[in-house]
C-alpha cells in the first residue's frame, strides 16, 4: 500500500485514494516517529510522537489505540510491549463471545 493519509474509525485512507477497512492497525514509523505530522487530537503521544507514559506504560492509549516499541528499550521492550497488546486485545475479544 502507498502511504496514509488519513487514519478513520474503521481503518484507513491512503493516498492513491482507495480506502480500506481493518480490525487493528499496527503503528510502525521507524526511529524517528511522525505520529504528530498525522495523528491530531491525540494526547497519547509528546511532541517527540513517543508515548508520554513511561515505560513500561506507554502501550495502551484511549479508543484501541496501541504503541509497541515507542519505549526506547529495544526489541526486548517492544516485546513487552505486544504481548500486553494481545493480552489486552483477547479480553475484548472474550467480551463478544
Amino acid at each position: 500500500m502507498g502511504g496514509v493519509k488519513e487514519v478513520t474509525h474503521r481503518g484507513a485512507k491512503f493516498v492513491n485514494g482507495e480506502e480500506k477497512e481493518f480490525d487493528a492497525l499496527i503503528l510502525a514509523t521507524g526511529y524517528k516517529s511522525n505520529v504528530p505530522t498525522w495523528l491530531k487530537g491525540c494526547d497519547f503521544f509528546s511532541e517527540d510522537g513517543m508515548p508520554k507514559m513511561p515505560f513500561p506504560h506507554g502501550w495502551k492509549g484511549q479508543k484501541g489505540l496501541y504503541s509497541v516499541g515507542c519505549t526506547k528499550r529495544g526489541i526486548l521492550g517492544a516485546g513487552i510491549d505486544a504481548r500486553k497488546i494481545a493480552s489486552d486485545r483477547a479480553m475484548e475479544w472474550r467480551k463478544f463471545s
